[in-house]
């Protein structure tokens, strides 16, 4: 049945494509964080006054699993956010302490429980959940694209080859990514930020619009164009949620100054190696769906077989 050649070949793209991923992060994502990482350890002293122990606290937790900020992330935001993936990070597209601690703070945990969160440890085991959480998001990330491009295929909207695989993982990048990623950049330990389900909120207006308005560029009548463009706005009109105040809560202008820069290299960091998963993941998704996945009739493959 096609939904099983999709399943099947959707492991295979994203077990590559997560591979590749972390191997891109690990060269050049996760060094940032960890230099990022230092300036928190650095301000986790115990104070008497406990607001600033709450922020301490907030500045301990944000460093733990920032690493998936890179897919998605996007976090975070996306795969984050990860998609982190987006993915990856933003997450990528993902999920950070940062926006633990604010979860704590609405559910009234107190630091004692805080800090005796799970994590994984640096070096080995970090990386390979890092790995693990890469994969199993390519994986969902390669079976929509699969799913997507065979729809196209068999509807006659598109012939799918390698170039055409590109430009579709390109748009995949631009939907869980870059457009999510103008309002809501990638972030690194210790940054503030709006509260998580603005954030949450505000990435799926993004991701939705984004793809809805690129599907309309691509494949409608010239005359509905311009509704892609603004679909595609709709986001940016309503504006991101911004937290109000210093972006780094740090009390050393020094350590201020180095993480604004260690900030900007991470948001290029993030915006490479996720352009190097999508554009991948499109291109194996198009080989596979050539190969194996149509490998019977188009007849077949519209109805559904």
């Amino acid at each position: 049945m096609l939904f099983r050649r999709i399943i099947l070949n959707a492991l295979f793209v994203g077990l590559l494509a997560g591979l590749l991923l972390t191997a891109a992060q690990t060269i050049g994502v996760t060094p940032i964080i960890f230099a990022a990482e230092v300036y928190e350890t650095a301000d986790e002293a115990p104070v008497a006054d406990h607001d600033h122990q709450a922020m301490t606290d907030h500045d301990h937790e944000s460093s733990v699993d920032s690493h998936e900020h890179g897919i998605n992330e996007n976090h975070e935001h996306g795969l984050d956010d990860s998609l982190e993936l987006g993915l990856v990070e933003n997450h990528e597209h993902g999920t950070s302490e940062n926006h633990n601690h604010q979860q704590a703070a609405t559910e009234g945990h107190s630091h004692e429980h805080d800090s005796e969160a799970w994590a994984p440890e640096d070096g080995a085991e970090r990386t390979l959940y890092t790995l693990v959480s890469n994969i199993l998001a390519s994986i969902g990330f390669s079976a929509l694209l699969l799913s997507l491009m065979a729809q196209a295929q068999a509807m006659g909207i598109t012939n799918i080859n390698i170039s055409r695989g590109a430009a579709w993982g390109i748009a995949g990048f631009i939907v869980c990514f870059a457009a999510p990623g103008i309002g809501l950049p990638p972030e690194i330990p210790g940054i503030e930020a709006a509260p998580l389900e603005y954030r949450q909120e505000w990435w799926l207006l993004a991701v939705v619009a984004s793809a809805t308005g690129l599907a309309v560029l691509a494949f409608s009548p010239i005359k509905y164009k311009a509704l892609g463009l603004l679909a595609i706005a709709v986001p940016y009109v309503i504006g991101a949620p911004q937290h109000q105040g210093p972006e780094f809560g740090h009390p050393d202008a020094n350590a201020v100054a180095a993480l604004s820069s260690l900030h900007h290299d991470f948001i290029i960091a993030s915006s490479v190696a996720n352009l190097i998963f999508w554009v991948a993941m499109g291109i194996l998704s198009a080989w596979v769906l050539k190969r194996w996945v149509l490998n019977s009739s188009s007849q077949a493959l519209a109805s559904g077989a």
